[in-house]
């Protein structure tokens, strides 16, 4: 008992600071595992156990602090190393990266957490950047700024990020510890869809989203910078959640996707139509026993340079199938939906 006490001691004189930290990240992972236990399981066992504090010192300040420096802003980043050390690498959590997963035109993005001996500092450009989650097939990434010019110190240094290398256009997340304990939140309140053990990258509600329900069909989309695609243009990824809620509602027992229709809004009031049938190449079919359709696809700025700021639109859907319908064609409206534009450092 006396070498604990002692031990503790030391401890506490040495980081102090920590307490509050350690509070904030304790009761945050508490609330991640009530609801990941329940919700996806697989990605709460693939948490790595924590790092310890050993005869006094910190394992995670001792390692982390080799790349990061010991600033107050950073004390919850280290702690939640210190609580959880990132994701299990092994090949069968991969799919499952604790901040969400996405496939477009099928590839896969699932950002996995790092554990402190992965954590990598990316210099990109004037900016250093600390990679703490991490997606092997995409690159997709966040990070935290752990250095800056002086000019944005004020603004961006420790503070999670989404930057793309050489046009340095980002997305400002906040502090770790704000970001991470808003993340538990948004999950613990079914703002990100799970769907077999894999959360959604981007949420089903909040801003830059737009839900719409006609005739006991509910549609959702949710947009998405991409840092990682090429910096010529700014590029967003959205997602389409189609979901029959009402079959009685709708009069049938199933719909088949015909066509959808955009309309595509610039910053200079100019829009486009983009007029397709069924979506990325496929003609889903919603049904009593199969209610729950979703693809991701892209949209990006003109060439021309026009800066594309939203879009809205509809989808044509046949009752019953497309060889053999069983009423009339329906509209599904989509309402506007405002992209989010990224910031730029001049």
């Amino acid at each position: 008992m006396g070498r604990n006490k002692l031990a503790f001691s030391v401890w506490y004189t040495q980081y102090a600071g920590f307490t509050d930290s350690y509070t904030r990240m304790h009761r945050a992972f508490n609330r991640l595992e009530k609801w990941a236990c329940k919700a996806c399981p697989h990605v709460w066992q693939s948490l790595a156990p924590g790092l310890v504090w050993v005869s006094g010192e910190s394992v995670p300040v001792r390692e982390l602090l080799s790349v990061v420096s010991d600033s107050p802003d950073m004390r919850d980043f280290i702690m939640a190393h210190h609580i959880h050390d990132g994701q299990r690498r092994r090949q069968r959590f991969l799919e499952y990266g604790l901040f969400g997963s996405y496939e477009c035109y099928g590839e896969v993005c699932s950002l996995s957490w790092l554990s402190s001996r992965m954590l990598q500092i990316v210099d990109m450009g004037r900016f250093r950047i600390l990679v703490f989650a991490w997606c092997h097939v995409t690159r997709n990434y966040l990070g935290i700024v752990v250095g800056c010019p002086i000019a944005h110190t004020q603004r961006l240094l420790h503070h999670v990020i989404q930057l793309q290398p050489q046009s340095y256009r980002f997305v400002d997340k906040g502090l770790f510890g704000s970001f991470f304990v808003s993340y538990v939140d948004a999950l613990s309140s079914g703002h990100h869809d799970v769907h077999d053990n894999v959360i959604s990258l981007m949420p089903n509600t909040g801003p830059h989203t737009s839900t719409s329900y006609t005739r006991g069909i509910k549609i959702t989309i949710t947009a998405m910078f991409c840092a990682d695609e090429t910096p010529r243009y700014r590029v967003y990824r959205y997602q389409v959640t189609l979901e029959l809620i009402d079959s009685v509602q709708l009069g049938y027992q199933c719909v088949q996707l015909e066509s959808r229709h955009w309309l595509v809004h610039y910053a200079n009031h100019e829009y486009v139509h983009a007029n397709g049938a069924g979506v990325v190449g496929e003609f889903p079919v919603l049904s009593v026993e199969r209610p729950f359709y979703r693809y991701c696809s892209r949209v990006e700025d003109d060439p021309a340079g026009l800066e594309v700021v939203g879009f809205e639109g509809q989808f044509t859907v046949v009752p019953g199938s497309l060889v053999d319908p069983k009423g009339p064609a329906i509209e599904l409206p989509v309402p506007y939906i405002e992209l989010p534009i990224p910031m730029e450092i001049i």
